[in-house]
């Protein structure tokens, strides 16, 4: 148990991505807080996680929300003793010509997963700080590095999380915080089968694939800096150090 008596905030904790990840830091140890706007998504993880014997709290809670964030950072703090580990999972897609996507939908977009990361790291970040050893985790994509068409939106926002995690990754040198992010493929998630619902999921990333790169970048040693790992289906992973 790599990550024993840690503390995580796992957000878009519910289902797909963030669920794996969430039951990959309970296996190695970690008390969670699991944060989404799904109650009973979240039972169901918090049963999961107790059964591998950790504790876990549940939050619903949107990420665009700063009074939502604040009081989910609160709570974990009280009642798991600290943080240690910001999983940055939320976020939502919007799948139209850039002509067609609304300011409303541009700024949904923007809101959940930038804003979203920011947010939740920002309020954070302090008990990372105070504890002096933490990791920021991000999970974006591959539309972080290549241009997908009727996706102008997504990509722009996942450029941006790629972006937050460079420059937060060098502010924190020397205090013992890490920020790292994880870029998938098409991975077999409900957004992906709303966007592609012909599509079979066992030719796609697996959830649980993304969430054992979560666990090999919380558990790098002191002296390894790598920063980002890119995921795609039946490829060699790529990783980008520092």
């Amino acid at each position: 148990m790599r990550l024993r008596d840690r503390v995580a905030i796992v957000t878009g904790a519910g289902r797909g991505i963030g669920r794996a990840v969430a039951l990959a830091l309970a296996a190695e140890g970690c008390d969670v807080a699991l944060a989404a706007r799904t109650l009973s998504e979240l039972d169901s993880v918090r049963a999961k996680v107790e059964e591998l014997g950790r504790r876990a709290v549940i939050a619903v809670c949107d990420v665009t929300r700063e009074a939502d964030v604040q009081a989910l950072v609160e709570r974990t703090a009280s009642e798991l003793g600290g943080i240690h580990i910001v999983i940055n999972n939320a976020g939502g897609v919007c799948r139209k010509p850039l002509v067609e996507n609304s300011v409303d939908e541009w700024d949904a977009v923007m809101n959940s997963q930038v804003r979203g990361t920011f947010l939740v790291t920002r309020f954070a970040l302090p008990y990372l700080l105070e504890a002096g050893w933490g990791r920021v985790l991000t999970i974006a994509s591959a539309a972080a590095y290549i241009g997908v068409a009727n996706r102008v939106s997504y990509c722009t926002a996942k450029w941006g999380q790629r972006g937050f995690t460079a420059a937060l990754d060098e502010e924190l040198r020397g205090t013992g915080v890490r920020a790292h992010a994880v870029s998938p493929g098409p991975a077999a998630t409900r957004m992906r089968a709303e966007g592609f619902p012909h599509e079979a999921p066992e030719s796609l990333i697996q959830p649980e694939d993304v969430a054992a790169q979560v666990m090999n970048l919380l558990t790098l040693p002191e002296t390894a800096y790598i920063r980002e790992v890119y995921v795609e289906q039946g490829q060699p992973t790529r990783y980008r150090d520092l």
